[in-house]
């Protein structure tokens, strides 16, 4: 399977394996979330500088990414693990 990036492909990907159209467009919100916040993360560190006071800071994108994560795992049992496994080989 090729990469799949964009929302529309993550979605037509999922209801291809017969998930239904506003689960998939959920999860795929959920999962690009996770997947922009993780390497803003993995760019910028979990500490960052603040923009004026330059005190450091945990980086915001922390929120976005845990609250991606709870999302993916309260809909991991309506989607098929064969599914979510190769989105997430594809990140």
């Amino acid at each position: 399977m090729g990469e799949v990036t964009t929302k529309a492909e993550i979605v037509a990907f999922l209801v291809a394996g017969e998930v239904g159209v506003d689960e998939a467009m959920q999860y795929a919100d959920a999962l690009l979330d996770y997947r922009e916040a993780t390497a803003n993360i993995d760019e910028h560190a979990v500490l960052v500088q603040h923009p004026r006071a330059l005190n450091p800071i945990e980086n915001l994108y922390m929120a976005i990414r845990n609250w991606a994560l709870r999302k993916l795992w309260a809909m991991a049992p309506r989607i098929p693990r064969p599914l979510r496994g190769q989105l997430w080989e594809c990140g």
